[in-house]
């Protein structure tokens, strides 16, 4: 796992962002920009590339320094973040993501995560981003900041967090859970009623017209955390 800080200034508070498959800094850093005109004081360190779990050096310790620690995790980083070793987390916030992450009835359904698999390339990643953005505004936004990393590169992180899916399964290590679930209606790569059947009991935020991409409809991480305040 790959880690990258946003800010660090000595906050009290830490955002720990869990990224999605394939991504990199670009969509926490465009998150930043956009949050700290609102005031945002949190330092922000962003996790993503999941070929390995296993965090970077250091990562345990600089964490420890913070009195408290919110977790928002996107998409397969949702799964990840319960398998990373943190220390106590305050609040946990997953979007468009579940601990199921391949599964018919709470995640991607087997077949599709296959699919994706086998054919992924350069020509696929531009059809899977569309999937991912819908149409307009939000394709356009996420252009704008999408990761700087080959297909082949993707893959492979793809094919590792299968490996990792099969050996550890769906229950974490850690001691802290979800506290909110943010759901798209219109995610087409996790199906919102999958993602209501895999956080069933757990207080939900669902927003009808948003696809799996969310950082169209959330402006900064200010509106993100709201949805738990």
């Amino acid at each position: 796992m790959k880690t990258a800080w946003l800010r660090k200034e000595g906050a009290e508070e830490l955002l720990l962002f869990f990224n999605g498959w394939g991504m990199d800094s670009r969509i926490g850093a465009h998150l930043l920009a956009e949050s700290l005109p609102e005031g945002f004081e949190a330092d922000l360190l962003l996790c993503y590339d999941y070929r390995t779990l296993e965090p970077e050096a250091g990562f345990m310790r600089e964490l420890g320094s913070y009195r408290r620690i919110t977790v928002v995790a996107w998409s397969f980083g949702v799964w990840v973040a319960q398998h990373v070793e943190l220390p106590p987390v305050k609040c946990a916030i997953a979007i468009n993501g579940t601990l199921h992450p391949v599964s018919a009835e709470r995640g991607i359904s087997p077949e599709v995560f296959q699919a994706t698999l086998a054919n992924y390339s350069e020509k696929s990643r531009n059809r899977f981003n569309r999937r991912m953005c819908g149409l307009g505004e939000a394709h356009l936004l996420f252009s704008s900041m999408s990761p700087d990393r080959s297909a082949a590169d993707q893959l492979e992180e793809l094919e590792q967090l299968q490996v990792h899916f099969l050996m550890q399964g769906a229950a974490g290590g850690t001691a802290w859970r979800y506290d909110h679930a943010i759901i798209g209606g219109r995610d087409l790569i996790f199906p919102a009623e999958q993602q209501y059947c895999a956080w069933k009991g757990l207080p939900q935020t669902v927003i009808a017209d948003m696809p799996h991409f969310p950082f169209f409809h959330f402006r900064n991480l200010q509106e993100v955390l709201e949805c738990i305040r």
